[in-house]
């Protein structure tokens, strides 16, 4: 298994962390792989904060083996817009959330942030997260998959449980509106590759 970051430091904390898996600086419009070289590849929310959507994806195309699919979440984009607000009632419990700007695509916008169960002192005194983001419509991404090549199979709107919104108040929003967007699209083979897999699949079996 390979892993990628553009963030030097997080490859630093994940070699020292081990576990099997090659790590290496490298940006995902410019992946340092050879074609067909996988059977699946995954970005867990990190391609919303990459520049050239398209150029990523490209690439991601490029290094799947044909029937390879990849796995992906983003922060929602119908629902986590540049603007995103939450509404509570008396008790402090998110009843409603406010979304606005939606068709305002934002290139390289920075967001700053702290995890939201951050202890209190820490956020005083620890600077925070600072982000760019490239926000695009869902139509954006759906086309931009589909003039790729890509084959859309699933998508997915997750919410947090009664329990952890209960536990972890940070996330009761979730529950009312979805903030991330899961979606996992394929590499189509042409019928030729699938002749051939299929054949070769036989052949292992005999």
């Amino acid at each position: 298994m390979q892993a990628i970051d553009i963030a030097p430091t997080f490859i630093k904390h994940a070699r020292e962390a081990g576990g099997g898996i090659t790590y290496q600086v490298a940006s995902g419009t410019d992946l340092p792989f050879s074609a067909h070289s996988f059977d699946f590849a995954t970005a867990f929310m990190s391609m919303m904060d990459m520049p050239d959507h398209r150029l990523v994806l490209s690439e991601v195309y490029r290094v799947l083996r044909p029937n390879g699919f990849l796995q992906f979440s983003i922060l929602h984009p119908c629902l986590c817009p540049p603007t995103r607000r939450n509404i509570r009632d008396m008790d402090g419990t998110t009843i409603a959330v406010h979304v606005a700007d939606y068709f305002k695509t934002s290139d390289g916008r920075i967001e700053e942030w702290h995890f939201g169960d951050a202890p209190a002192g820490e956020k005083a005194v620890t600077a925070p997260f600072r982000v760019p983001r490239f926000h695009r419509t869902l139509s954006s991404w759906l086309n931009l998959l589909i003039g790729t090549g890509f084959v859309i199979e699933e998508i997915g709107e997750p919410m947090a449980d009664e329990t952890t919104a209960s536990e972890f108040p940070a996330v009761q929003d979730t529950r009312v509106v979805p903030l991330f967007l899961h979606v996992r699209v394929r590499k189509q083979a042409s019928e030729r590759q699938r002749v051939e897999t299929k054949a070769g699949n036989e052949l292992k079996t005999r």
